[in-house]
């Protein structure tokens, strides 16, 4: 928007103000038209640059460094787009001229408004992080001085853990814990969102632990460089108080990813709900003849960081499975009234059973097809579970992914994932857990194409479906 005021006002002054002719008298809409299909373009300039990092410790020289390399970037292309066009974007050549001045001066001004608002919120605590320091060395404290004013750094610091002696004196008036327990039972009713690992006296076993910690609640970890010798695939290096700070990412889904995973589903979703909208209303009637009953079957699953959500699928099993002395059972205690022993020992290792006597005949059908699966496509477009990603799992099943559980819940589950065009249900459980957690520390958008894609050829050829 700060560009786009620049460069109108460019125009007008230009074109309005200035009473010279000019070389080629350009309508108003046509030249915001040209440039509205420009936008993206500078969208990914300033991505580049860095300048849509949520950064509140970013000082102003390097923010304003970065803008003139994204706006100065940004004027050369749309000059070389002009040079190269046979039709020009411009009434005149001093038009990018006068744009490229001002666009320095809305951006900055822009930014400085945002700065200010941003401030003005963390006056009023809202969107403050509430940090942990660990330690209470040189490091710790200037970290500590650095990040004193919340008004500014956007960060609180709540707690100190450290054992060495006179911790408490150097670190006044912040209160020091010696162990990460003692912390915890002090903060139990407050929230924390970030660990901040400086130069401590704590035993590696303890550090660990409140690595371990954070990743189990989905929190930030950073630490001092050389500090642990911990190595992380997925980090990312930033600065706070002038040293460099590495923090840990469970996926390289997060930020840009998560973004581009996101516009990518709601694309996919909306399309495929337009086209196979004449699907689900046969689907419906036929379910509807056959067996009299609800159409659709909803399943309660655990989504990103353990919100439980309601997962949509047409419904495959027959009524009386619902209802009367079946109504509340679980699948084992079904099989179990049915007389069929053999199905429990396999439901339990595979959460599946090959040849389920619950399921219709049209049920049967769409299993096999996977067609029961479209409902999900509603799923995906509303934000609860994604086009490709790890199985939608229920709170029994989390205990299976052991260690890597607080892995899994890092992102959204997906309709189709890595399992499932790794041989569907011929795949061990066990096997499927590894596939997950492997997808999860190795996201890219071409893996999810490539995955799509295998979808589409089992779907064709039914292989490992049941």
């Amino acid at each position: 928007m700060a560009i786009l005021t620049a460069f109108v006002a460019a125009y007008a002054l230009r074109v309005k103000i200035d009473a010279r002719p000019v070389a080629h008298p350009l309508g108003f809409m046509f030249f915001l038209k040209i440039f509205l299909l420009i936008i993206p373009v500078w969208v990914i300039l300033f991505a580049l640059s860095g300048l849509y990092n949520l950064s509140s410790l970013r000082g102003r020289l390097k923010e304003i460094s970065r803008v003139f390399v994204a706006v100065s970037a940004g004027v050369m292309f749309m000059i070389v787009v002009d040079f190269l066009s046979k039709d020009p974007l411009f009434p005149s050549k001093s038009v990018p001229i006068y744009a490229y001045g001002l666009s320095l001066i809305t951006v900055i001004a822009a930014r400085e408004i945002m700065r200010a608002v941003q401030r003005s919120l963390f006056r009023k605590g809202i969107g403050v992080y509430q940090a942990v320091l660990i330690g209470s060395g040189p490091i710790a404290q200037k970290i500590a001085e650095s990040l004193k004013s919340a008004r500014h750094s956007g960060y609180k610091i709540i707690g100190v853990i450290d054992s060495a002696r006179g911790a408490q004196k150097r670190m006044t008036p912040l209160r020091v814990d010696s162990n990460f327990q003692n912390l915890l039972n002090r903060l139990k009713n407050k929230q924390i969102d970030e660990f901040i690992q400086a130069d401590s006296s704590l035993e590696p076993d303890e550090v660990y632990e409140v690595v371990e910690y954070a990743a189990n609640h989905h929190l930030t970890y950073r630490f001092v460089p050389n500090q642990l010798g911990i190595f992380a695939t997925h980090s990312e290096v930033g600065t706070m108080a002038g040293m460099p700070m590495i923090g840990i990412k469970p996926t390289p889904l997060d930020g840009w990813g998560r973004i581009v995973k996101r516009l990518f589903d709601m694309t996919a979703s909306l399309l495929g709900l337009l086209v196979l909208s004449p699907f689900f209303l046969v689907i419906a009637v036929i379910i509807r003849v056959t067996d009299p009953g609800p159409v659709l079957f909803k399943h309660r699953r655990l989504s990103r960081v353990g919100k439980e959500i309601y997962v949509y699928k047409f419904r495959t099993m027959k009524v009386r499975f619902s209802k009367g002395e079946f109504a509340g059972k679980s699948d084992i205690q079904v099989f179990q009234i049915l007389g069929r022993d053999n199905l429990v020992e396999e439901f339990k290792r595979d959460q599946k059973v090959r040849r389920d006597p619950r399921v219709s005949k049209i049920g049967d059908l769409l299993r096999r097809s996977s067609l029961d699966e479209l409902p999900q496509l509603w799923n995906i477009f509303k934000g609860d579970i994604s086009l490709v990603g790890p199985r939608p799992v229920v709170q029994a099943e989390l205990e299976k992914y052991g260690s890597g559980r607080s892995t899994l819940l890092s992102l959204k589950p997906g309709l189709t994932g890595l399992w499932q065009v790794s041989g569907r249900n011929d795949v061990s459980y066990e096997e499927r857990v590894k596939l997950d957690l492997f997808y999860i520390e190795n996201w890219s958008l071409w893996l999810d194409i490539r995955i799509i894609l295998r979808t589409l050829l089992i779907l064709v050829t039914r292989r490992g479906a049941y």
